[in-house]
């Protein structure tokens, strides 16, 4: 789907890398390098900051520095490192470029070989960039927020350690949906759509379509079949329980655990889409058919 062309001048560049990989630290200092000659100002995350000082010229920040000073962020690392850095745009939306060094990568879409090439291309401001839209999960417990965050990927409800079900009361825009028995329920962005929502036998949203998957995980009735929503949906969530844990989290990254009488609320984020700058080489199709084999026959 096309997208808008990477924006104003890039003048300071965050880069983020996944912790104990040496090939991403050779690659981050690669780049470091590339920039500095083009006067482009550069920063690392701070907990690289070992790989920072062996990069001449440049800052170790932390990764809320980096989305409130930067123009440009180059993670180099999987979609958990990805992720790390795109769930702290809670107030700016910094283009991401996401260079994979892992397995699967669905959102770290240049490969290894492709680096200078890419920033090449960002700094002429020749990249497309595909605005992902993003959840916002609202933990409320009597007349307290205990969290309030965006969500790039997913929004999970699990029961804890032990094997117990448990009931969940779902509303969508304040109209009583169903109450669910069930180990839990993932809420899903387009994005999110491969990830843990695709492993429960959710769909595959493209990432431009304006919706949100509800996908139950193994749900105590036939009949609870995954629910496609309008990205403008309101979703309030109850647990009920009686004993065990229930447990919220978020993307993958962080979890906060559910007391009786909890409410999670779940909202599009309104205030920015992510940015994800894209390669040239390949479209979303063409990522299915890569890191899924979507279609392939066995």
């Amino acid at each position: 789907m096309p997208g808008k062309k990477n924006g104003p001048a890039i003048r300071k560049v965050g880069i983020v890398i996944k912790q104990k990989v040496t090939e991403a630290n050779t690659l981050a200092l690669e780049a470091a390098a590339y920039l500095k000659k083009r006067d482009v100002a550069v920063a690392f995350a701070s907990e690289s900051q070992d790989v920072c000082l062996l990069a001449t010229g440049t800052t170790c920040e932390s990764k809320d520095e980096l989305i409130r000073t930067c123009d440009l962020i180059v993670v180099f690392g999987g979609d958990g490192t990805f992720i790390s850095i795109a769930r702290l745009m809670a107030e700016r939306s910094v283009p991401i470029l996401g260079v994979n060094m892992g397995q699967l990568g669905f959102l770290t879409e240049f490969k290894k070989t492709e680096v200078h090439g890419g920033l090449e291309a960002a700094l002429a401001g020749k990249l497309q960039t595909s605005e992902r839209m993003m959840l916002e999960c609202t933990l409320r417990r009597g007349d307290r927020t205990i969290v309030q965050i965006p969500v790039v990927n997913d929004v999970v409800i699990t029961k804890g350690e032990i094997a117990r079900i448990f009931d969940l009361e779902v509303s969508i825009d304040a109209k009583p949906v169903t109450t669910m028995k069930g180990d839990g329920l993932i809420i899903a962005t387009p994005s999110g759509s491969t990830a843990y929502c695709l492993a429960a036998g959710g769909p595959i949203l493209e990432p431009s379509v304006p919706a949100i998957a509800m996908v139950a995980i193994c749900p105590h009735s036939l009949t609870l079949r995954p629910l496609i929503l309008h990205d403008s949906s309101k979703i309030t969530l109850i647990p009920q329980f009686k004993g065990g844990r229930v447990i919220l989290t978020l993307d993958g990254q962080a979890s906060y655990e559910i007391e009786l009488g909890d409410t999670i609320l779940v909202t599009r984020h309104e205030k920015h889409p992510l940015k994800i700058l894209c390669s040239p080489q390949r479209d979303y199709f063409s990522l299915l058919r890569e890191k899924l084999k979507y279609g392939y026959r066995t």
